[in-house]
């Protein structure tokens, strides 16, 4: 791949583009690394590895958000859980929100997406199991909202595990909810998934010519456990992933 070609991909050089065999590829984001919304929904292949998990971006439709804006942003945590295994996920940044006030009509976009853990790392233990999602939603007069809700699916077993929802809503008071987490391997008494299919719902309104309702910011994380019998297997993930983020 040409050096012009990569540049436009990606909002920074930081981020590296592995080719794999055949015409797929694979684009790896550190902690941190930014990528270009647009550009990435533009590609044939989706597929974001962060550090141990890769997420494959399926669609993005919003008839309202410039996706040239926005930004898909490597996170992973800064410290391991009690397994030495990090926290992955991403942040979506970018002026979203409802840019016209007082018009009723409610400014949307979705985003569905899969995240699975890496083959290496699922063949040596490591399984999914609490989603968590937080953001910085802000909304001004009565009527008002930022909303991001998602649904959550079990890929392999095409079951339907839960819901996350953070909002911000003016009513006669406010109400506020800016971080939500579940755990499914606590809800379902499971050992951990391969991975989810995730399907993310942002509204925003203004309700008035002076209302607000806006977002900058909405970070997704998931965490993660060793399958029972696979400690051995994963003593040095922690050594390994603070290699990664270096």
């Amino acid at each position: 791949m040409n050096m012009s070609l990569r540049t436009s991909l990606l909002a920074i050089p930081a981020a590296t583009l592995l080719l794999n065999t055949g015409a797929h590829a694979i684009i790896v984001l550190g902690n941190g690394e930014v990528l270009n919304l647009a550009s990435l929904m533009s590609m044939n292949d989706r597929r974001v590895q962060i550090n141990d998990k890769i997420f494959n971006f399926e669609s993005f439709t919003s008839s309202t958000f410039d996706t040239t804006q926005m930004s898909i942003i490597g996170f992973v945590s800064l410290n391991t859980n009690q397994y030495g295994l990090y926290n992955v996920g991403f942040d979506i940044t970018g002026p979203l929100g409802d840019a016209t006030p007082g018009d009723n009509v409610i400014h949307e976009a979705n985003l569905q997406y899969t995240v699975e853990v890496e083959q290496s790392w699922y063949d040596r233990g490591v399984r999914l199991c609490d989603a968590q999602m937080v953001f910085n939603g802000n909304s001004y007069g009565g009527g008002s909202y930022a909303a991001v809700d998602e649904t959550i699916f079990d890929l392999d077993g095409n079951q339907y595990l839960g819901e996350l929802e953070v909002f911000h809503v003016q009513n006669s008071e406010a109400i506020i909810q800016l971080v939500d987490a579940v755990d499914f391997c606590d809800l379902y008494g499971t050992t951990g998934y391969r991975a989810f299919e995730v399907n993310k719902n942002m509204k925003f309104l203004a309700n008035g010519i002076d209302g607000v309702a806006s977002c900058s910011f909405i970070r997704q994380e998931f965490s993660q456990v060793p399958a029972p019998g696979a400690l051995a297997l994963l003593g040095v993930a922690g050594v390994l992933g603070a290699r990664r983020r270096r």
